[in-house]
């Protein structure tokens, strides 16, 4: 920023040019901007964007964290709560003396939330607002619904800001989840096994316990720079099982092939297309 404000500046100080008298200037030139102008614009615009953005989590006291494509990473907040983040996530956090606001922008995160009363524990993914005081759960964002997974106390659940709002939001507690989205809150009881599936990222696993091809695939390119693409419609209703470490992409592909009519075929820039053997 510093940087940013010295050369603008500069860009300011800069005297401008020598200036022909109008009716020396070319009738399609007069409403031309000069370059240096040009120039001093959009650096005046990028200083005032970047010191918008600072200054509103300055205002807000937000901290951003976030992983890239195959990371992980564990987050210990200032109130002694826990955020584990999965592969591409992202999340704000604004700990205030009345609330502890956690923003899930993209990806997927478990919440170990330390026990304060006087402190709801809030997180906003997408359009579900969830609230806990003492508890764990899971997050992640899926392409149109948010997933709650609650390994540990109870958590209520909302949309947008409503959890705070209703009398009796709808609570979901240990060994349970819930889908969120299209305007509505569906709850359902998990069993052990799901439970161990959801969160088995943490210890770096995928756990696979007949999802269909297209979904064991989509796990897999979560921690893929390049991703596997199934390229023939007559794989879709193949389903897989199996553990496998998320960096064990080529193992899984492997199995695939030598126990399905499946062909994995490398693309150049470290892709790979899933087609079914002639």
């Amino acid at each position: 920023m510093e940087a940013a404000w010295e050369m603008s500046a500069r860009l300011r100080a800069s005297p401008p040019p020598i200036e022909a008298a109008a009716d020396e200037i070319p009738l399609s030139a007069r409403f031309s901007i000069p370059r240096r102008r040009l120039v001093a614009g959009f650096m005046a615009a990028s200083v005032v964007g970047v010191g918008a953005t600072a200054a509103w989590r300055y205002w807000r006291d937000v901290e951003l964290y976030r992983t890239q494509v195959g990371e992980r990473r564990t987050v210990t907040l200032a109130d002694g709560s826990r955020v584990h983040l999965n592969t591409a996530s992202t999340i704000e956090v604004s700990l205030k003396e009345d609330r502890r606001l956690v923003r899930l922008v993209k990806g997927e995160a478990l919440f170990e939330v330390a026990h304060d009363k006087a402190r709801p524990f809030l997180v906003d993914a997408g359009t579900a607002q969830l609230r806990a005081v003492g508890t764990a759960f899971n997050v992640r964002i899926r392409e149109n619904v948010v997933e709650l997974t609650v390994t540990e106390g109870v958590v209520a659940v909302g949309q947008n800001d409503q959890v705070e709002r209703q009398v009796a939001p709808p609570h979901v507690a240990a060994g349970g989840g819930a889908v969120i989205g299209g305007g509505a809150v569906a709850p359902t009881v998990l069993g052990d096994k799901v439970l161990r599936q959801r969160t088995a990222w943490q210890d770096g696993v995928i756990e696979l316990e007949g999802e269909t091809l297209p979904q064991a695939v989509e796990e897999f390119n979560r921690y893929r720079a390049s991703p596997i693409v199934v390229g023939d419609a007559r794989l879709a209703n193949i389903r897989v099982g199996g553990r496998f470490e998320v960096g064990e992409a080529d193992k899984f592909l492997l199995a695939l092939e030598s126990s399905f009519p499946v062909e994995a075929i490398a693309s150049p820039d470290g892709g790979v297309l899933l087609v079914a053997k002639p």
